[in-house]
């Protein structure tokens, strides 16, 4: 390895004696011309080569299935009224899963606060299933609020839900399903 010093710029060169040859100068080939097999190294991949080997059923995959910020707002929405007493679990049928809606409803129903569901944040973990987070307002405190749904052959089921109180580390015993 060699220093050079060039209009007061150190600059350093690498020479074969340590290992490290420069690379020979790469121009594309023209627009509408192509490249002779010859002219490509031996094991050299082509952009065609690549192409092929992408599996032709990519493409026919289903779709992941979705369930938007808006929808998710007003199920979290329900959720805290059935949680607050002022709404029935039967009302949210197919959104909950079965274990969960038995134990909203088997719990015993006392009017809490009125909540303000404010933002809803969401993270996909895997392609059937949401983990949603939000903020719910009760005038006199802010609470966070998580829920998971899992998407089964036909539709979104709520499996998870929990509400975080404040005192402590510990949340409410989450309902899970």
């Amino acid at each position: 390895m060699k220093s050079e010093i060039i209009w007061g710029v150190s600059m350093i060169t690498y020479s074969a004696r340590c290992g490290l040859l420069p690379l020979t100068p790469y121009e594309p080939v023209e627009c509408g011309k192509s490249v002779a097999e010859n002219e490509l190294p031996e094991g050299q991949l082509t952009l065609d080569d690549l192409l092929a080997e992408i599996p032709a059923q990519l493409g026919a995959t289903p779709p992941r299935p979705s369930l938007d910020r808006r929808r998710l707002h007003r199920i979290l929405t329900a959720l805290l009224e059935v949680h607050a007493g002022r709404r029935p679990a039967t009302q949210l049928g197919s959104w909950l899963a079965p274990a969960l809606q038995r134990r909203l409803r088997d719990r015993a129903r006392t009017t809490g606060p009125r909540y303000t569901l404010h933002k809803v944040y969401l993270c996909r973990p895997t392609d059937k299933a949401l983990e949603v987070c939000g903020t719910a307002d009760t005038g006199e405190r802010v609470l966070a609020v998580a829920a998971r749904f899992e998407h089964d052959d036909s539709s979104w089921r709520c499996t998870s839900f929990t509400i975080l109180e404040p005192g402590g580390w510990g949340a409410k015993p989450m309902l899970t399903g």
